[in-house]
Order: structure tokens, then C-alpha cells, then sequence
């Protein structure tokens, strides 16, 4: 009878550990495929985008499949290989890795990549935002170094159960992907009131479409941090934390992946106006464009093209005919 009440006791403590490791990677794995789909359709529409795009594309898409096939592995150690031992449900094993180590990368090339649309968002509302983007840099590389080292911790301690210093490292990972998300979404608000106040034409409403999907993304994001943060704050010996962080670098990636796809939808949109084009982002000579400067840009005339055909334009004006955004 006693042992019956023994082993009754331990059922709440071992759903405490399971429930979140085992939803993490399911959810984990869900977005993955849509991922996949989603690397898909960039893949196959996309191919002049530029070298550096490209590889941010490809480079996330690779981590992203190493850290799936390493949740699969963490996965398989839990609740098959460790099957009944719940001694080994408290080993790490590759979740150290493959959690915070690969998460906070993928989650620091996002943010930057935003970082560099808010700069160019600065540039066509004539409002530089250069100490904005810095801060949203330093927000990131402090929690995805704070993230590396708490990863680096546990693979070295073995251990899932968080202690007083890799607590305070999650915590700063996750309260600074918070903070720069929040900032992201701010500044594209800014920018976004500012160029639809001073012109009102059919590109600002491309705009309005690629800063409001931005949005979006990014306040999802923001809440499944809040999510992680909360948990690690509440329960900081438990193991809740570990289900809204693995999804979190996934949606992160589809984030990505997201914004760039939806060009597709501008051109259908825009079609005869606000086409997709391949154009280098600062004003510079038309002649100048190589294919290896080159970056994805919406862009739109602000005459009719029989117009500006039979009146010869000079180079320096280029910047006042063209309206872009990456």
C-alpha cells in the first residue's frame, strides 16, 4: 500500500518534466514543417535575390534542420532510450545545444536582418534612426551571448534543472529578445506613420503591407518570450521553460522567411505598378547596378513609363522617382 502512495506521489513530478520537454519538441517539429514549405516557396521564386539575403536564408535553414534533428535525438534519449529512468530525464544531453546555442543565433540573425529594414524604413521617411538600430543590436548580441554561455553551462553541468547562474543568463536572453522585439515593432510603427503622413501613394501601401506582417510576426514572437520569461521567473527549478523556447527560435525563422515570401502577394497586388524588382537600395547610377549588389526592392515609378521615356532623367534624381523598401 505504501509503495502504491510512493508511486502516486511521483506521477505529478514526472508530468512536470515530461510535459514540457515532449510538447517543446512536438511544437518544435510543427514548425519546422512549415518551414520547409516556406523555404520552399523562396527557394523557387527568389532566385535573383542577393548573395547576402540568400545565404541568411539558406544559413537559417540549416541550423534550423540540425537543431530538428537534435530535438529528435534529445527526443529519443528522454522517453525511449531513458524510458522509465527518471534520473535520465534530467540529463540535458543535446537540449543545451540545440535550445539556447542554436536558438539565440537564429533568433540574433532575424533581429539584425529587422535591423536593417528599419534602417532602410529610416531612409525613406527622412528620419534616421541610426541610435535606434544600434540599441536593437546591442539588446540582441547581449542575449544571444548570455544564451551561448548558459548553453556552454549546462552542457558542461549535464543538467536540465537550472541553477542560480543559468537562470539569470535565461533570463537575460529572453527579457533582451523581448526588449528588441518590442523596439522592432515600435520603430516600424514610427517609421510606417511617417512616410504614410508625408505620401500617400500605391508604394506607401506595399509598405503597409510588408510593416504590417512585420508586425504581426513580431508581437508573436514577443509573446511566446514573455511566455518563457514568465516561467523562468515563476518557476525557475522547473523545466516549463523549455516548451514556449523551443518554438521560439522556429517562429522566429518563419518570421523570416514570412516577410520575404510575401513580396509574392505585393506583386499580385501591385502588379502593373509596384512590381518586384532587383535594383541596389541606395541612389546611386542605374549603371552602377551590379549583380552583385543587388537586393529585392519594391519599386515604383512616379509617372507613368511614357512619360518618363521621352523625358531623359538625370542620375542624381533617381532617389526622388524611385520609392523602395527591402
Amino acid at each position: 500500500m505504501s509503495s502504491q502512495d510512493t508511486s502516486s506521489q511521483n506521477i505529478p513530478v514526472i508530468e512536470q518534466i515530461t510535459a514540457p520537454q515532449l510538447l517543446g519538441v512536438v511544437w518544435n517539429w510543427m514548425l519546422y514543417g512549415v518551414l520547409v514549405v516556406q523555404f520552399y516557396v523562396y527557394s523557387y521564386n527568389f532566385l535573383r535575390d542577393s548573395r547576402h539575403i540568400k545565404l541568411l536564408v539558406y544559413s537559417i535553414f540549416f541550423l534550423e534542420t540540425v537543431q530538428t534533428v537534435l530535438s529528435g535525438a534529445d527526443l529519443y534519449y528522454w522517453f525511449a532510450a531513458g524510458f522509465g529512468n527518471q534520473d535520465q530525464l534530467d540529463i540535458s544531453f543535446a537540449s543545451s545545444f540545440d535550445l539556447q546555442i542554436l536558438g539565440s543565433v537564429v533568433s540574433l540573425c532575424v533581429q539584425l536582418f529587422f535591423v536593417y529594414r528599419i534602417r532602410v524604413l529610416g531612409r525613406l521617411s527622412e528620419k534616421r534612426s541610426r541610435w535606434l538600430c544600434v540599441m536593437i543590436c546591442l539588446l540582441s548580441v547581449t542575449g544571444a551571448l548570455g544564451a551561448i554561455a548558459a548553453g556552454i553551462i549546462s552542457v558542461w553541468a549535464n543538467q536540465i534543472i537550472l541553477g542560480p547562474l543559468l537562470v539569470a543568463l535565461d533570463t537575460t536572453w529572453i527579457a533582451t529578445n523581448t526588449l528588441s522585439d518590442l523596439l522592432i515593432t515600435s520603430a516600424m510603427l514610427y517609421h510606417l506613420r511617417r512616410v504614410w503622413t508625408k505620401d500617400g501613394n500605391l508604394s506607401n501601401h506595399a509598405l503597409v503591407s510588408i510593416v504590417r506582417l512585420t508586425i504581426e510576426t513580431n508581437l508573436v514572437t514577443t509573446s511566446v518570450s514573455i511566455v518563457s520569461l514568465v516561467m523562468i521567473a515563476v518557476y525557475p527549478l522547473q523545466v516549463y521553460y523549455m516548451c514556449p523556447t523551443y518554438v521560439l527560435g522556429k517562429l522566429y525563422s518563419n518570421t523570416l522567411l514570412a516577410s520575404l515570401n510575401n513580396r509574392i502577394s505585393i506583386h499580385d497586388t501591385y502588379g502593373t505598378r509596384g512590381n518586384v524588382f532587383d535594383c541596389q537600395v541606395v541612389s546611386v547610377p542605374s549603371s552602377t547596378c551590379s549583380e552583385a549588389t543587388k537586393d529585392t526592392i519594391i519599386l515604383e515609378t512616379e509617372k507613368p513609363q511614357e512619360d518618363l521615356m521621352k523625358q531623359p532623367v538625370a542620375e542624381t534624381e533617381i532617389k526622388e522617382r524611385v520609392k523602395y523598401v527591402v
